[in-house]
């Protein structure tokens, strides 16, 4: 007789092939000829799969019935997160936000996605997200036979989809984050492009992170304002670290900048790079670079 019946709408030949592969390795790995297993086509487009076995193994009652339900549960959880789990978090994003864009909707789904696949640990792991699923599987093939997978999906898994909410409200965040970033750089980039030079050359000596220490033409140090200056005029909202640098380097506003640094592609050098575009050159070694990294080494090891 049929022990249970699954049946799920693939969408897709990848998807199906999915499927098909969970579920018959589920059931050979019992290495029991008594359980047998059989795919179907249904009126829809959805796919069955018949899991045949004893009378006296429904239930989950005896041994091997209830491994079966063990193995057929972790199929199904990793078939979920691994195939279906984009699409629920699309829905949840979609259900929970709306956007001035459809462009700015694709942008924050492919943040999703990228969390998903990354195993961030807002949200839980991908494994923590799995048993989620496979725990909730268990439990309602305990009691049932009958298993319409993509509806279980959407409406049994409140637990899982609170995880797919944490990821993507974490993403919308980052993203309006970013927004507000990329905004605020733009507007530093106008007023520095519209700004006339003041200063013919400052040399930024770059000792590591946030640090910096700005010398003039002459290499002469330059006093560093206290406060945001300039940037906190122009903007309401703030840079993190790099406030002060780049508040002192507008308010001098040199007509080049030369940044002596031995990490070129830390963030605050590309943040730096944007704002004041052709006015930065980049020193990565030169006869001021060497005694200025050195000097600067010696102190940093004698704190």
């Amino acid at each position: 007789m049929d022990f249970f019946t699954v049946r799920v709408n693939c969408g897709s030949s990848r998807s199906e092939e999915r499927f098909k592969s969970l579920i018959q390795d589920a059931v050979n790995s019992l290495h029991n000829r008594e359980v047998q297993l059989e795919f179907q086509d249904t009126e829809g487009g959805m796919l069955e799969a018949v899991v045949i076995g004893r009378p006296d193994m429904t239930g989950g009652q005896d041994h091997l019935g209830q491994r079966l339900i063990d193995l057929i549960s972790l199929a199904l959880a990793e078939y979920v997160v691994d195939v279906k789990e984009e699409e629920l978090a699309a829905r949840v994003m979609k259900r929970d936000y709306s956007f001035e864009s459809r462009d700015e909707a694709l942008q924050v789904q492919q943040m999703v996605n990228r969390m998903l696949a990354d195993g961030t640990e807002t949200g839980g792991s991908r494994e923590t997200r799995r048993s989620l699923v496979q725990e909730a599987l268990s439990e309602y093939l305990q009691i049932s036979s009958e298993l319409h997978l993509d509806g279980f999906a959407l409406f049994r898994l409140k637990t899982y989809e609170d995880k797919l909410r944490e990821i993507v409200d974490f993403a919308v965040d980052e993203y309006l984050l970013d927004k507000q970033y990329e905004e605020f750089i733009g507007l530093l980039q106008s007023f520095v492009y519209f700004q006339e030079p003041l200063t013919p050359l400052v040399h930024l000596m770059h000792k590591h992170g946030h640090e910096f220490a700005i010398l003039s033409e002459q290499f002469t140090p330059v006093h560093i304002p206290a406060s945001g200056g300039v940037v906190a005029r122009i903007a309401d909202q703030e840079m993190q670290m790099e406030d002060v640098i780049v508040s002192t380097l507008i308010s001098l506003s040199p007509d080049k900048i030369l940044i002596h640094t031995q990490d070129p592609d830390a963030q605050v050098i590309t943040t730096i790079s944007r704002i004041f575009g052709e006015r930065v050159e980049i020193c990565l070694r030169c006869p001021h670079c060497k005694p200025f990294h050195q000097e600067f080494r010696r102190l940093d090891q004698g704190r």
